[in-house]
């Protein structure tokens, strides 16, 4: 590695100099001192009886919009489920399972006995519907074409995960074996948009591909207590595999530094990783708590042959002299090493073009916090917070507009207050600094403001008020011109956004209860533009600027639900969402001669309603007949492509036991 990691490891040192002895050790010695007794006598097996329930029905379904079928599978299915609990201690089983159909499923199950053997296994499919969606705006420039190569092809992926963890212990000893894996799976057809030609006659592209995606991640590890501290030691490795179909083949005119052929391009890399992490702490009950971790990670590109070697150190410290104080300290830091080949070799079918690589960015991240808390009175918690950062580039010289290093300073200000019996206040203020930013769209400064407070008169009705704001600023824009190369400077960036959040919970009558809430939000920015100007193909200008740039969107959602139990064996729930966004863009017409607005291209308003009503009858003490119904519909104000509705229903009989 070329970066020193003395700091890291003289940081990861200092972190066990006071860790106190774990009270668990110190217990364990006293017992041992102790005068042995006659066994106590055997307590009786406890049993817990099994509870639970499972369901069977039918699921209809009937849609016109993937956009408001997002998360449905388009067709009707079967379903079924089960719930169930079973303690004959010192065995421990659950499980949870839900069935809506062969793409959409959840399932939660789990063994336990006694404290040494704790087993969980969670799977989760989930279908997701995508838009097909048409690039071909009128009006554009004439050099620019569009082509769809699958306009009548629809769009979806399905999603599988599977997260199964193990733990052991060994009996009568403080020590843990641990085991997780996840197994994660994506799998469809996916609209590929991608551009062709030359620059005087560009295609932007569409084409159906197929996907077939699959990641594992293992971690292995074990903890135990050592001495005066808690140690832990864990190994993760992970491996991403796209599959068949991960390069796509097309073929390219010719051009001053690459002859016509055809070439690949869209490349999905596989890619693998391998990590250590030791974590050391002492114990959390006493005044003075220290931590610290140690891990490094290497990752690597498969294809491309990039290797990136990660090394990171946490020390945290924490000390409570009183139970009205608390003091906090952080020191956390990253070192990214990348090692990326000097060229690149593009391989199309009768030609084999070499590339230089630019030297990738090598980083080195400090950030040190302090925070403190104080509780004068059960009714005032004052938190205060200062955090800084420092990340340092190594081989930047070629990344032009990129800063050698950039600092960031954090300050946060928080209130709790509780002035009633009734009421709950919180209140807070974070100032942020930003020094050599690395991105435009990253400010010189923020002002971030939120507030949120709860009201609860009477156990029937609750009121809950949420808002924030948040200011920004940027003063200097960096913009990379290609031909001539050179940086322009100049233009800023302002934003501001808002937030509020509005909720009413009441209880009418006994049997009655409603819920109403509105959130809403708003987002301004300004900010100058700059678009690349040609005057011929390869001969370039200074670039069109576009100035003062306004961006805005806005939403307002409103919700409106309601629970009612008229008889003590009929349970019904309604709810209303309604949503409406809008969005727009004010360009400018700075490029002269243009046969095209920019503007046209930017505004958005749709809105959206959700109604679902959900009924259940208790048949007898044992059955349940339910009835659950679902309506989506999405109106697109600026299109009617997405224009549509999705409507569910599901019956189900559901027995207890």
């Amino acid at each position: 590695m070329r970066h020193s990691r003395a700091k890291l490891i003289a940081a990861f040192l200092v972190g066990l100099v006071p860790m106190s002895p774990l009270a668990l050790l110190a217990a364990a010695e006293e017992e041992s001192s102790l005068p042995s007794a006659e066994a106590a006598p055997e307590e009786p097996a406890v049993y817990y009886e099994t509870e639970g329930d499972f369901f069977v029905g039918y699921r209809w379904l009937k849609e016109d919009s993937h956009q408001a079928a997002k998360c449905l599978y388009p067709h009707s299915s079967a379903t079924f489920g089960v719930n169930l609990i079973s303690c004959p201690l010192p065995y421990r089983y659950h499980l949870h399972s839900e069935f809506l159909s062969s793409h959409d499923f959840y399932t939660d199950a789990g063994f336990a006995y006694r404290d040494l053997v704790l087993f969980r296994d969670i799977l989760v499919g989930v279908h997701h519907n995508l838009n097909h969606i048409n690039y071909g705006y009128g009006g554009v420039p004439g050099e620019l074409s569009y082509t769809d190569r699958n306009p009548a092809d629809t769009y979806d992926t399905d999603f599988v995960s599977n997260l199964l963890s193990l733990r052991l212990k060994a009996p009568d000893f403080p020590m843990h074996a641990f085991v997780t894996h996840r197994h994660v799976r994506k799998d469809g057809t996916i609209q590929q948009r991608f551009l062709l030609g030359s620059f005087d006659q560009l295609d932007l592209t569409s084409q159906s591909r197929d996907i077939n995606w699959k990641s594992n991640a293992v971690t292995l590890g074990a903890n135990t207590h050592a001495g005066p501290i808690e140690v832990e030691y864990a190994f993760d490795s992970s491996r991403f595999r796209p599959g068949s179909h991960n390069i796509l083949y097309d073929s390219y005119p010719g051009s001053t530094d690459r002859p016509a052929d055809i070439y690949p391009h869209n490349v999905m890399a596989e890619t693998e990783a391998a990590g250590h992490t030791v974590k050391l702490h002492s114990s959390y009950t006493g005044g003075i708590v220290t931590g610290a971790t140690l891990s490094n990670l290497e990752q690597k590109n498969n294809y491309s042959k990039t290797e990136s070697t990660t090394w990171k150190g946490a020390f945290d410290f924490r000390w409570i002299p009183d139970p009205q104080i608390g003091l906090f300290f952080k020191y956390r830091h990253r070192t990214l090493d990348m090692d990326t080949p000097r060229s690149v070799t593009l391989m199309g079918l009768a030609n084999s073009l070499t590339y230089p690589v630019r030297t990738n960015i090598s980083t080195e991240k400090n950030v040190l916090s302090l925070s403190s808390r104080y509780r004068p009175s059960t009714r005032l918690a004052i938190l205060a917070a200062y955090e800084f950062s420092h990340l340092k580039r190594q081989d930047a010289e070629q990344w032009h507009i990129l800063p050698n290093e950039s600092r960031t300073h954090r300050l946060n200000l928080t209130a709790h207050l509780r002035p009633a019996r009734t009421v709950k206040m919180k209140a807070s203020y974070e100032y942020k600094d930003f020094h050599n930013p690395s991105y435009n769209s990253t400010p010189d400064s923020s002002h971030t403001v939120r507030f949120t407070t709860s009201w609860t008169p009477t156990p029937r009705l609750n009121l809950y008020l949420q808002y924030l704001m948040s200011d920004t600023s940027r003063d200097a824009l960096i913009y990379l011109n290609s031909d001539p190369a050179v940086t322009v400077d100049g233009g800023d960036r302002n934003g501001r956004r808002d937030q509020f959040l509005l909720s009413l919970t009441t209880q009418i009558a006994a049997p009655l209860s409603l819920t109403a809430s509105w959130y809403y939000q708003r987002w301004d920015v300004a900010q100058d533009l700059a678009y690349g100007k040609w005057l011929t193909v390869d001969t370039g200008d200074l670039p069109y600027i576009d100035q003062g740039v306004p961006y805005t969107d806005e939403a307002n959602s409103f919700s409106l639900s309601l629970h009612y139990l008229p008889r003590a064996d009929i349970s019904c729930s309604a709810g209303i969402t309604y949503t409406i966004t809008e969005g727009k863009t004010g360009y400018r017409d700075v490029v002269g001669g243009a046969p095209f607005s920019l503007e046209a291209c930017s505004p958005l308003k749709a809105s959206e309603t959700v109604l679902n009503l959900d009924i259940a009858k208790k048949i007898s003490e044992d059955w349940q007949l339910s009835l659950r119904s679902y309506l989506d519909i999405y109106n697109d104000r600026e299109e009617d492509s997405f224009d549509g509705q999705a409507f569910t229903t599901t019956l189900t009989i559901k027995r207890y036991f």
